[in-house]
């Protein structure tokens, strides 16, 4: 059956690339839509053709659908490679935020490692290190900033002043 299967898709195939080739050979005319008729016929031909002669193949008799089927089935999942990944993914999570924060407090973090014991049980699970490497921001960088903080202080007590004037 699986020999007669692969026959059958070798002898598709190569109908098709040698229609595909006589197609592009073609010469555009009139004779054209007649000769692209008859090559598809060819096609249709060559997909229907083994299955008439071979119509034995097709039995039932020969069918043994017990090769086919398994029923065995393994639904296992492995514990240990998605613990593994949890614990991964929470490592990169507690990093990124670390230096989001520290970034908050104007320092550029080079490098920051952290090192997790991760438990069943939610009080056993700790940090056990934090290795960072930060720099103090540029002092254009800070001084952005500063400067749009003492802005915003300004305007507000430019405000409170002009309000008490007026009143």
């Amino acid at each position: 059956m699986i020999e007669f299967m692969s026959s059958w898709v070798k002898g598709l195939g190569l109908a098709i690339v040698i229609v595909s080739i006589l197609e592009m050979l073609l010469p555009n005319n009139k004779t054209k839509k007649y000769i692209r008729m008859v090559m598809g016929i060819y096609v249709l031909f060559t997909i229907v053709s083994p299955f008439i002669t071979h119509q034995e193949v097709f039995k039932e008799d020969t069918f043994n659908l017990e090769n086919y089927i398994t029923t065995e089935t393994s639904t296992t999942v492995d514990q240990s490679s998605m613990n593994e990944r949890i614990k991964e993914l929470y490592t990169q999570e507690l990093e990124k935020d670390i230096s989001k924060k520290m970034k908050e407090k104007g320092y550029q973090v080079k490098d920051c490692k952290v090192k997790v014991q991760i438990s069943d049980k939610e009080e056993e699970t700790k940090i056990t290190k934090i290795k960072i490497k930060v720099e103090k921001q540029t002092e254009s960088e800070t001084s952005e900033n500063e400067t749009k903080e003492e802005q915003n202080l300004e305007n507000k007590i430019v405000t409170r002043h002009t309000k008490n004037k007026t009143s």
